[in-house]
């Protein structure tokens, strides 16, 4: 028995129909790395990198005042972020600040003196304060110093400790900011 061609097209259709209900696919998750600002060097008034692990970008209100700034003078730059944020319900408040001493051009500088070169990371809910020095010194690569346009951007990456509070190692670091 031969069936008409509509009847062979209707049974097709009828036979593609009955799929099968897959799982659906999670959605892809984020790493850490993802959640920082990309690395660009055009004056984005960017900051961010991992602290211990974790994302960590200026965060709060603007209305305490900058959450990122950048300064250039006399040769010496200096780049501050904070961040105030309550965080299962705890409040976490900290600030990271790089100061680079006789800086003219770009290029890597090992920050390992608290009196001129130095990186200081304050948790200020815990009252926890570390400093680079010659045992933990800090490493910046300045990628872009433009006093034309007052464009700086770079990388850093350091690990602190002290006694009283333990380390923090912080990785990944990266700003682009006008001064």
């Amino acid at each position: 028995m031969r069936l008409p061609p509509a009847s062979l097209l209707l049974a097709a259709l009828l036979g593609l129909s009955q799929c099968k209900k897959s799982d659906p696919i999670p959605p892809p998750t984020l790493s850490q790395l993802d959640l920082l600002p990309l690395a660009t060097q055009t004056g984005q008034r960017t900051f961010g990198c991992l602290v211990n692990g974790q994302a960590w970008t200026p965060a709060g209100s603007p209305f305490a005042g900058p959450l990122f700034t950048a300064q250039y003078y006399n040769n010496q730059l200096t780049l501050v972020a904070t961040r105030g944020i309550v965080k299962n319900g705890q409040t976490i408040s900290d600030l990271i600040q790089l100061n680079i001493n006789r800086i003219d051009s770009p290029g890597q500088y090992i920050l390992s003196r608290p009196d001129t070169s130095f990186v200081n990371y304050h948790n200020l809910v815990a009252n926890c304060a570390y400093y680079t020095d010659a045992t933990h010194p800090a490493t910046v690569v300045i990628m872009k110093l433009d006093f034309v346009n007052r464009i700086v951007s770079g990388t850093f990456a350091f690990t602190l400790e002290t006694p009283a509070c333990g380390k923090v190692v912080v990785t990944d670091g990266r700003f682009d900011s006008r001064f």
